[in-house]
């Protein structure tokens, strides 16, 4: 009997370690994905199970997204979507915070009630000894949640939540779509795809569970606090697991729909809202400041609508509204960025980081902005205040001379994706609930008024044209004139790639005064000779081109002046020949 229960306890912790999720950098075979048709048995097999297609990046071939030569990495912009015209009706996805966890996270309360045991106030004592029986009520009944959550606990591998449901429902919508002879330009996820970014086989979870989304529809993630970008692990495993073509530590980019005519921003939110300081103060100071200054430029160069995009919500009613509120620096920056977005004259501004639905319409006299918190993806779900709390407290905020009448507020604890449509002169957006068997509802709806960008002219390739001829394949360095497309080079992105990192930002680049040039690549003695014989050369061919043009300039000078002295002579003839014919007449 002893053996056996020696054998059980060996089995089951062999059990428990074997694939267990440590922290390590994420690899995977290369290989070219292609974009797939609709294939409605996709959905089946992703409900009960993940796909078995071989692991790779989710923006693995960029072929399927961009087009090429469109993209300036000076600017950190990708470039234009190969799909998607405004005119033909832009289809976006927007979702969040999909990644999974365990289901006990509804004792969040009673966990940090137990805590008070440890402590020396009595009441607190008190509490958390109450909170024990409770605690294993509520997570045994109804579904025995502590028992079912043991091995992804010991494996370090949480697989619970309805990630699998919400991917399920955005392939239906997408193959209804494509029936209809449209296509999803995009797919916007506001963060938080994996529990741990450091742990190879959450991302490869990932990878595999939304294989079926990612290799038809060009896939575009921001990185949530769960990416844990702050450590070296987390920001290699989201390069490789993404794929995008973002250089260096900085992880904002932007990129603009088929046409050019709505520019897509995403922000990189984890070093600017830090509630657990994996970032110093300074860094979170520079870091804010460099990339809200980046948006706001994005912003002013564009002549559509922007549509920006990060993790960490400046506005909310749950969990994490007091991140914001609470941080004189945040509350500056959100002020930055709503003035920024109020001059684009209208916007959408989505996060993620609740795990909830939230929409609200910030209004000016000559304004709208539409916020959205979408956190449904899949992971499990935070609690909102009442909606009529929720109105009141979104109510409360006056951000750059913003207003936001109660009115205008929707909010829901649900699983859920939203699907964006816009058009030359308007569009409208449909939030989806999702249930357990991939069903959407229909839970918000709300229009977008583009009118004030008008209706414009477009080319044969359904490109607007645009007044003066503006560049519309992207941004381009100040005080140049851009051509038909912008090159992209490899100086640009080795710029982007050897700044410094946002985690040494505290520590500034000193320059000594004078002449500033690359201290890696010093000149050689050779190099300076051939510099200052290239400079002769040049001199003795500029003085041999001046002394041609001289001697050119004094051959006309001397044509015209023997022209003007026959002229004269032959004048003076006549004159003379005149005066003798007189003279013999008077005679």
């Amino acid at each position: 009997m002893a053996g056996l229960r020696l054998g059980l306890a060996t089995t089951l912790a062999a059990a428990a370690l074997t694939g267990c999720a440590h922290v390590g950098y994420l690899n995977y075979v290369p290989e070219t994905v292609a974009p797939m048709q609709a294939d409605s048995t996709e959905r089946e097999g992703l409900i009960h199970g993940m796909s078995t297609v071989p692991l790779g990046p989710m923006f693995g071939d960029t072929l399927i997204g961009l087009m090429p030569g469109t993209a300036d990495s000076s600017r950190r912009y990708l470039g234009r979507l190969r799909n998607g015209f405004t005119a033909d009706t832009l289809n976006i996805f927007l979702l969040g915070d999909n990644r999974p966890g365990h289901r006990t996270t509804r004792l969040g309360a009673e966990y940090f009630a137990m805590r008070g045991i440890f402590s020396l106030n009595p009441a607190r004592i008190l509490r958390g000894l109450v909170a024990i029986p409770v605690a294993l009520v509520k997570g045994l009944y109804p579904d025995l949640a502590l028992l079912r959550d043991i091995p992804g606990r010991l494996r370090n591998m949480p697989t619970w939540g309805a990630e699998r449901h919400v991917v399920g429902a955005m392939l239906a919508k997408a193959d209804s779509l494509n029936a209809r002879g449209e296509i999803v330009a995009a797919v916007i996820n506001t963060g938080d795809l994996v529990t741990d970014g450091r742990r190879p086989k959450h991302w490869e979870r990932f990878l595999r569970l939304n294989q079926p989304l990612t290799s038809r529809v060009p896939y575009f993630p921001v990185a949530g606090n769960h990416e844990r970008t702050d450590a070296v692990e987390g920001i290699a495993n989201w390069r490789t697991a993404t794929g995008l073509p973002v250089g260096g530590d900085r992880l904002y980019y932007c990129f603009d729909s088929a046409d050019g005519w709505v520019r897509f921003i995403a922000l990189d939110s984890n070093p600017m809202a830090d509630p657990t300081h994996l970032w110093s103060r300074d860094v979170q100071i520079k870091y804010s400041a460099e990339e809200i200054t980046w948006m706001t430029a994005r912003i002013k160069e564009h002549n559509g609508p922007a549509f920006v995009f990060m993790h960490h919500p400046p506005f909310s009613v749950s969990f994490h509204r007091e991140e914001w509120q609470a941080d004189s620096l945040l509350r500056n920056r959100r002020e930055q960025m709503l003035t920024a977005l109020h001059e684009a004259g209208i916007g959408i501004l989505a996060n993620g980081h609740e795990h909830a639905y939230e929409r609200a319409l910030f209004t000016w006299p000559d304004a709208v902005l539409i916020v959205l918190v979408t956190g449904g993806g899949g992971a499990p779900l935070h609690t909102l205040p009442s909606p009529a709390e929720s109105a009141r407290m979104f109510s409360e905020y006056r951000v750059a001379g913003s207003t936001v009448k109660p009115d205008n507020v929707v909010t829901g604890t649900f699983n859920h994706f939203i699907h964006v449509r816009m058009w030359f002169g308007g569009g409208e957006f449909y939030t989806y609930a999702v249930d357990n068997k991939s069903k959407p509802t229909l839970a918000d709806k709300a229009s977008i008024d583009l009118s004030r960008y008008g209706i414009p002219k477009i080319d044969e390739h359904k490109v607007p044209i645009l007044p003066k001829a503006p560049s519309t394949t992207g941004p381009h360095e100040e005080g140049t004139t851009p051509g038909p497309g912008t090159a992209d080079t490899t100086r640009t992105s080795k710029r982007i790639l050897d700044a410094p990192s946002p985690r040494n930002a505290a520590r500034p680049q000193v320059t000594s005064p004078g002449t500033v040039r690359d201290s890696r690549a010093p000149v050689r003695p050779d190099t300076a000779a051939a510099a200052r014989r290239k400079s002769a050369a040049t001199a003795r061919r500029d003085s041999l081109e001046t002394a041609r043009l001289d001697k050119a300039a004094a051959a006309r000078r001397k044509s015209a002046v023997i022209a003007r002295r026959d002229s004269l002579t032959s004048a003076q003839r006549d004159s003379v020949a005149a005066a003798k014919s007189d003279s013999l007449v008077s005679r």
